[in-house]
């Protein structure tokens, strides 16, 4: 874990290995939202790295989180024990909002346990993550200079939203925690550039996304509507001089084993933009090694 080196292979900076009943969960809900989604309930952390390898991956960014309180501490103990066992991984903890002593929970995780951050997935967490109650998750993080990935974007999707207000106070307030806005707002991503233009210690997360650029381009508008709400057409123009610009502080990853479709579909639709080498590189693992370097290169324990 001490030798992060982007010139290994890719990196999958968004990648699903958790427990086995939250993963057949995982499927179940995205086979319900895109009945013939190609994962399979029972699919193994050594399956889902076998599939990664196969397109070249050879390191990736794992995220938990817990759909209940009670889920916190087993579930970033099993993603420390996950990491010891396949040290190509990258471990993050995650906690819940009805969690007590988020800031001690926070420390733990990256102190004691060697987790590499924090993620959280409001929308299938079910709360609101820019606000008063996750303060002290912010200082600690602040204090720490680890960074937090939190879940933006698909509001209409998941039937909820976030106060970008507040984030924006957070950002201000919170300079040296490094913010990976997953999914880049999609589809703001007119906000998502601005934000990362503007302060910068922001950080875009293309998984999904770019694949429903592509999505956008070539599906008729009916399917958008009913599955998102809303017409992307109008933010489409700002993707590729947004990736181009800030290739250098934007990840990418698959959300395997539940993205958009198999990993070979989810790398074809990165290369179906034609982006320079230098980009796809900053993608497909430099950005993911700069935010390691910049916060620490994390190692389980």
């Amino acid at each position: 874990m001490d030798d992060i080196t982007p010139d290994k292979g890719r990196w999958d900076a968004h990648l699903h290995i958790m427990p086995p009943e939250r993963i057949a969960g995982l499927v179940r809900w995205i086979q319900k939202a895109f009945p013939g989604h190609p994962a399979r309930q029972d699919i193994t952390p050594g399956e889902m790295l076998d599939d990664l390898r196969s397109v070249g991956v050879t390191n990736a960014l794992n995220f938990v989180f817990p759909l209940r309180e009670e889920e916190t501490e087993p579930l970033n103990l099993f993603n420390r024990d996950l990491a010891n066992r396949y040290p190509q991984l990258i471990p993050f903890g995650s906690l819940h909002v009805e969690t007590p002593r988020k800031d001690e929970v926070a420390e733990q995780c990256i102190l004691e346990y060697g987790l590499a951050g924090i993620k959280l997935h409001p929308y299938a967490q079910r709360f609101e993550v820019f606000c008063p109650q996750f303060e002290p998750l912010y200082r600690k993080l602040d204090e720490l200079g680890k960074p937090l990935f939190v879940h933006t974007g698909f509001d209409a999707f998941y039937g909820r939203t976030q106060d970008l207000d507040c984030l924006r106070g957070i950002l201000e307030k919170y300079p040296g925690m490094q913010v990976v806005l997953v999914h880049s707002l999609f589809p703001r991503l007119r906000l998502a550039r601005e934000l990362v233009s503007t302060y910068d210690q922001v950080w875009l997360d293309m998984t999904n996304s770019l694949s429903m650029v592509r999505w956008s381009r070539t599906a008729p508008g009916a399917m958008w509507v009913e599955h998102f709400g809303e017409e992307p057409e109008a933010e489409m123009d700002c993707f590729e001089p947004l990736v181009e610009e800030f290739s250098r502080r934007i990840l990418f990853g698959t959300d395997h084993p539940v993205g958009m479709g198999t990993v070979e579909q989810i790398y074809a639709d990165l290369d179906s933009f034609g982006f320079s080498e230098a980009v796809k590189a900053d993608l497909t693992g430099g950005s993911a090694v700069a935010l390691l370097e910049k916060t620490g290169r994390p190692g389980p324990t």
